[in-house]
């Protein structure tokens, strides 16, 4: 699935950049959002297939919120290592690193104070994207499930939740879906938070 992801992204880029009728693109953020949503709501029908979701939250208990809070942590330990091997500030590095893969709201926060910082942070989310794309089926498979939620940041919730789903199993894409919201509900605080401190 990470391969047929991977060549389906390149056929795009390829389409847009050569050949897409300027209909298509100028109507392309409605077109992926109508997408988007098909997309979750058929990992939703999946989910509530199973018929035990309630009972899987209620379970799992206020232990649920330790992914999205081990995800930050992560992050946050990363972003503490990157003043050592860039230029970059601990306050540019953990601005950037607040974004956690919300590469369409942080550099946007971050570029009313520095168009640079918000060039680094897309680059960085975006990335962070395709490198979870690639690797949440091999983290699935060598290291664990629940860890599976972790790469994707914030995307766990909506375009990388399917993956999520097909490399480890409902249950799982539960938490997926609880850690990429409360991670994306804290990303518009937290980003100008930062960048005020």
């Amino acid at each position: 699935m990470t391969g047929i992801i991977i060549l389906t992204v390149a056929a795009g880029m390829a389409a847009g950049y050569f050949f897409m009728p300027e209909i298509f693109t100028d109507n392309a953020e409605h077109v992926l959002t109508a997408g988007l949503c098909l997309l979750l709501f058929m990992v939703g029908i999946d989910i509530g297939r199973q018929g035990n979701v309630v009972k899987d939250i209620r379970k799992s208990g206020l232990r649920i919120l330790a992914v999205p809070c081990l995800v930050m942590l992560g992050t946050f330990a990363a972003a503490a290592v990157t003043p050592f091997i860039t230029d970059l500030t601990l306050k540019e590095s953990s601005a950037v690193a607040a974004g956690l893969g919300w590469y369409s709201l942080a550099p946007v926060l971050i570029s009313e104070h520095s168009a640079e910082l918000g060039a680094v942070s897309f680059l960085s989310n975006i990335m962070r994207e395709i490198i979870a794309i690639i690797i949440i089926p091999i983290v699935a498979k060598y290291i664990g499930y629940i860890e599976a939620c972790a790469p994707a940041g914030a995307a766990s919730m909506d375009t990388c939740l399917p993956l999520v789903e097909r490399a480890t199993n409902s249950t799982v894409a539960i938490y997926s879906f609880v850690s990429g919201f409360v991670l994306t509900c804290i990303i518009p605080v937290m980003v100008p938070m930062i960048m005020n401190l």
